[in-house]
This record gives structure tokens, C-alpha cells and sequence, in this order.
């Protein structure tokens, strides 16, 4: 069904751009739990402007496709993750003399609760990310692996200080066991997802750890 059409604005007059921002605004939210919530491949445009409370015409207005609000939908959804998982933790400001191995094993470890709390609290945004939306098409793919490139980059100078500062093995590739620890918080958040618990993910960080410290730490003869 299409709206009425609304009064056309007089000459001159000013768009409202505060409203516009507004209805765009709440149409990408709605889309956010639209798509979370029946999946993006059955979710239609309709779906989302029923969401908000309008006529789908107001949606075209706004958006040319459902596909052309995924991408700020996507936006909206990685914001919400960013914030609660990196915000200031891999750029803590330490000192060379600060940093320590234990602390280097307790951001890590930080940053897997931090993505298991937001599967608990929010799973149906977690496995949007990990399973729905990949495969949608190559531009979404390349958006979301740019995602683990910013994430590791971040991991990356947290671990290159760690080197400069000897607590870490000269020789370590920092690059590489960046991308290696933040492939690693992907089994917990999955367990997460199947219902395993606090207790499941302490012992799965302790054996991460376990197996890696050995390899990572700084030795006499490393410098």
C-alpha cells in the first residue's frame, strides 16, 4: 500500500534535514532487527518500513534496495561490537617498563569475554556477522574481512610495542600472530552461541594461553 501523497514544500522552503536524518536513521535500526530477526534473505523492504510504522514507499524514498540498506546496517551492527570490544583496550597508553606478558594474555582474554557477553546479549547480531550475511556478495565479503584487517592492524601495534619493549621474543612476527589471536576468539563466541558458559570459556583462554606463552615470551638469547 503507498502513502498519501503529503503537501509539496513551497518554493524556498528549507528541507527538513534533521527529520530526514531521523526517519533514515530509524529505518536502519528497524532494518538492523529485521534482519537479525528473520534473517536477510526472507526480510523484505515492506517488513522494514512495517517495522517503523510506515508506508513502504516512505522506505524508497531513503534506501534504492534492501541491499543498499545492508550496508549501513552492517555499520550499525560492527559499531555496536567495536564499542564494546575494542574501544581503549589495545591502546591501554603503557609505557615500555608498563607492558607485561600478563597483561598482553589479559587484553586478549578481556576481548574474548567482551565478544562472548555480546553473543549472550545479542546472538542473533553475532551470527548475522559469523554466518548470515557472508556469501551475500563480493563487496560485503570484502567489507567484512577489512573488518579483521583493522582489527589486526590494532593488535598488531599492541604486540609490536610488546616486542620493543622485550617482553615478547624479537624474532616474533607480529603480523601474523595478530591475525592468529583474533582467529582464535572465534571458537568461544561459537560455544557461546551454543549455550557453553563462563566456565567453558575461562578454561578455553587458560589453554590458549598455555600453548602460546612459551612460543611468544622473550628469552635471554631472543634479544
Amino acid at each position: 500500500m503507498t502513502e498519501p501523497a503529503k503537501p509539496a514544500r513551497g518554493p524556498g522552503r528549507p528541507r527538513d534535514e534533521r527529520n530526514a536524518e531521523r526517519r533514515r536513521r530509524e529505518l536502519i535500526e528497524a532494518a538492523y532487527r529485521v534482519f537479525t530477526t528473520k534473517g536477510y534473505a526472507t526480510a523484505t523492504a515492506a517488513d522494514i518500513a512495517a517495522e517503523v510504522g510506515v508506508g513502504y514507499g516512505t522506505f524508497y524514498r531513503y534506501f534504492d534496495s534492501k541491499r543498499a540498506i545492508l550496508d549501513d546496517v552492517v555499520d550499525y551492527g560492527l559499531d555496536r561490537i567495536l564499542t564494546d570490544i575494542v574501544g581503549d583496550l589495545f591502546e591501554p597508553g603503557l609505557t615500555g617498563l608498563d607492558i607485561t606478558l600478563e597483561s598482553l594474555v589479559g587484553a586478549w582474554v578481556s576481548a574474548v569475554d567482551r565478544m562472548c557477553h555480546i553473543a549472550e546479549s545479542e546472538p542473533a547480531l553475532m551470527r548475522a556477522l559469523l554466518f548470515d550475511l557472508t556469501g551475500i556478495d563480493d563487496d560485503l565479503n570484502a567489507r567484512l574481512l577489512g573488518l579483521g584487517g583493522v582489527l589486526s592492524a590494532t593488535l598488531e601495534r599492541f604486540l609490536a610495542r610488546a616486542v620493543d619493549a622485550g617482553v615478547l621474543r624479537a624474532d616474533l612476527d607480529v603480523a601474523n600472530v595478530a591475525w592468529m589471536l583474533l582467529a582464535l576468539t572465534i571458537p568461544p563466541v561459537m560455544r557461546t552461541l551454543q549455550g557453553e558458559g563462563e566456565f567453558d570459556r575461562r578454561r578455553y583462554s587458560e589453554t590458549v594461553m598455555a600453548v602460546l606463552s612459551p612460543g611468544l615470551r622473550a628469552t635471554p638469547n631472543s634479544n
